[in-house]
């Protein structure tokens, strides 16, 4: 018998993962950003910026990949932070961090 997390973090999660499947993609944006919020790290981060960037919500999938490039980046983790680049110019060509970091490839 498999036992499911009750950790906060996790619940999010799944719940996202359910949201996503039933096209509910706005709320799984949401769930992947509460999550974001209370992990802080930078895979959060991206998965809630693709989540939104799915959604169509594109200022704030900016927002979210930026800050989880920053977090890459802190985290000495130079590669994850240039294919972070990579998506964030898709959504905002003229984005000064992510050309930088294009740049660097």
């Amino acid at each position: 018998m498999t036992t499911l997390s009750t950790e906060p973090a996790d619940v999010l999660k799944r719940r996202a993962q359910r949201f996503a499947s039933k096209g509910e993609l706005r709320k799984a944006a949401l769930a992947l950003r509460e999550r974001a919020a209370i992990l802080g790290d930078a895979a959060s981060w991206v998965m809630a910026g693709a989540m939104l960037r799915r959604a169509r919500r594109d200022d704030e999938a900016i927002e979210a990949l930026r800050q989880g490039l920053w977090l890459h980046e802190r985290a000495g983790a130079a590669g994850r932070a240039r294919s972070v680049a990579n998506v964030l110019r898709e959504l905002a060509p003229d984005d000064r961090l992510a050309r930088r970091y294009a740049k660097a490839s």
